[in-house]
């Protein structure tokens, strides 16, 4: 009897396991609705109460971007002097003011690197230019991410995208034009 019970403890302990590591591995192939869903709410003082600009000329880079990069799973436009609203994106956030890492970027010219604090995504800030090479935003690129996957590789695809881009903008005020 008590064989019978360690092998059905044994059995079950597998069996949690098995759910855990497949749920680790669903995580880790999660679709852009499920990373857009899992997003957490801005706090009303993370908006800017004032942003009323639409930026359609914005959101066709950002969906022309995704369609071209299926690695990428969530990408957002930070642009509009000088606050760097999220002017498009494809989880919506329009009007969330520019926080820390995306004006750092913006300041510096330089990407920001790092692993979310659950492992999962690799997020790249990377600098938006016009077609002149001047910085006039940043871009947020987040990546699906596991311990071992080669950073560089996906910061060169956050560079390609920013290049894509930059030369499809002559200046700032084209990204609030028409598609």
């Amino acid at each position: 009897m008590i064989k019978r019970q360690k092998r059905s403890f044994t059995l079950a302990a597998i069996a949690a396991f098995g759910v855990v590591a497949c749920g680790v591995t669903l995580h880790a192939q999660e679709t852009r609705a499920q990373a857009a869903a899992n997003l957490r709410r801005p706090e009303a003082n993370e908006m800017d109460a004032s942003f009323t600009r639409a930026a359609p000329y914005a959101q066709k880079l950002v969906d022309h971007a995704l369609a071209e990069h299926p690695e990428v799973l969530l990408l957002a436009i930070h642009a509009g002097a000088p606050k760097y609203d999220i002017i498009a994106s494809n989880f919506g956030r329009i009007g969330k003011l520019g926080d820390e890492d995306d004006l750092r970027c913006i300041r510096t010219g330089k990407d920001n690197l790092e692993v979310n604090p659950a492992g999962i995504h690799f997020e790249d800030q990377t600098p938006l230019r016009d077609r002149s090479g001047k910085v006039i935003g940043a871009i947020g690129v987040v990546f699906r991410y596991k311990t071992g996957d080669d950073k560089l590789a996906l910061e060169k695809i956050a560079r390609a995208i920013s290049a894509e881009m930059q030369a499809q903008i002559p200046d700032a005020k084209r990204l609030f034009g028409p598609a």
